[in-house]
């Protein structure tokens, strides 16, 4: 999935993304909008595990019908 479609699905991922920026030294949101998580990942060096691990976290969070495993 692209970032975008993350965020388009669980509009609060926004805010893990935000996280990230400081790491890959780019706005993700801005400069990856169309790219996968594993691109991301490989492109700004990330840890690609420990972003999804979030981004689950997040979505374990959220209300049982806006739930759906990435």
């Amino acid at each position: 999935m692209t970032l975008l479609e993350i965020m388009y699905r669980w509009r609060a991922s926004e805010n893990v993304f935000r996280a990230y920026e400081g790491q890959a030294g780019v706005c993700l949101r801005c400069q990856a909008l169309f790219d996968t998580l594993e691109d991301v990942a490989r492109k700004y060096r990330l840890d690609l595990q420990a972003l999804l691990a979030d981004l689950q976290t997040l979505i374990n969070a959220l209300p049982p019908e806006s739930r759906e495993l990435l």
